[in-house]
């Protein structure tokens, strides 16, 4: 694991501990350290993400571009259909951190279904949801 990657770990699984009990923690925190990230260049205001990014069983892929204030969040269903939530907190423009069972705001403790619903308050409206379609090998996220 590369001293970035494991800094990032430290410090937003540190943040989520200070915030939550350890009981919630331990749920919200499972995938915390397998995400999968990719970095697709913007062209025209598409990002594209080839099939291949989501691995063995996974269902969430972060999407992350320097252009971008946050990253987005690629989720894949059972039906091999895929949704795109853009990552900042619905209440105050935080951004959030992804785990594989949802989206965690360590600002205020807000949380976010995997599905982009909100879980937990103070936010009360649902993530940015982008078009996201299918064109062959390719998962195109259409901002």
């Amino acid at each position: 694991m590369d001293t970035e990657r494991r800094a990032f770990i430290k410090k937003t699984c540190g943040l989520c501990a200070s915030i939550v009990g350890i009981s919630v923690l331990a749920s919200a925190l499972e995938g915390c350290a397998s995400l999968i990230y990719v970095k697709p260049e913007l062209v025209k205001g598409v990002l594209k993400v080839p099939l291949g990014s989501f691995v063995e069983n996974s269902k969430l892929v972060i999407v992350r571009n320097a252009v971008l204030d946050y990253d987005i969040a690629l989720v894949k269903s059972g039906d091999n259909t895929f949704r795109s939530f853009e990552l900042k907190c619905t209440h105050q423009d935080n951004a959030l951190v992804a785990t594989s069972t949802g989206f965690f705001c360590n600002l205020h403790g807000s949380s976010f279904r995997i599905d982009g619903t909100v879980n937990v308050a103070p936010a009360t409206a649902n993530l940015k949801e982008y078009k996201t379609m299918v064109n062959g090998e390719l998962v195109e996220i259409i901002l």
